[in-house]
């Protein structure tokens, strides 16, 4: 489940698709995360994440990104989740690594369903 609080409308659909779509990619059949996300300027980063525990997360992102940077952005922090929820050390090497990847193949999906 993913809550949205900030942001503009087109960030708030983006969100819930990019939030459906990391799921199914990084963690299929298993429970999905819930996670709060705030959208909103942020001092010094583009993004963070927070693991509250029992599968809860806390998420910022940095208001003022361009479209492609908050799809890679928003897929580098799921990767996080993934890290957290797998129980390995959250890497920022592993997310920096794939966060294209994943980001590329949801622009892919989009694509395919226009």
């Amino acid at each position: 489940m993913l809550y949205v609080q900030g942001g503009n409308a087109h960030q708030k659909s983006l969100s819930q698709q990019l939030f459906n779509f990391c799921c199914e990619d990084l963690f299929p059949n298993k429970p999905k995360p819930l996670i709060d996300l705030g959208i909103h300027p942020i001092e010094d980063a583009m993004a963070w994440t927070d693991y509250e525990g029992d599968g809860k997360f806390f998420i910022e992102i940095e208001s003022s990104l361009t479209e492609r940077q908050f799809i890679v952005t928003f897929c580098h922090e799921m990767i996080h989740v993934c890290q957290f929820l797998a129980g390995v050390e959250v890497s920022e090497v592993a997310a920096y690594q794939y966060e294209k990847e994943l980001a590329e193949r949801f622009e892919q999906s989009l694509s395919a369903k226009a």
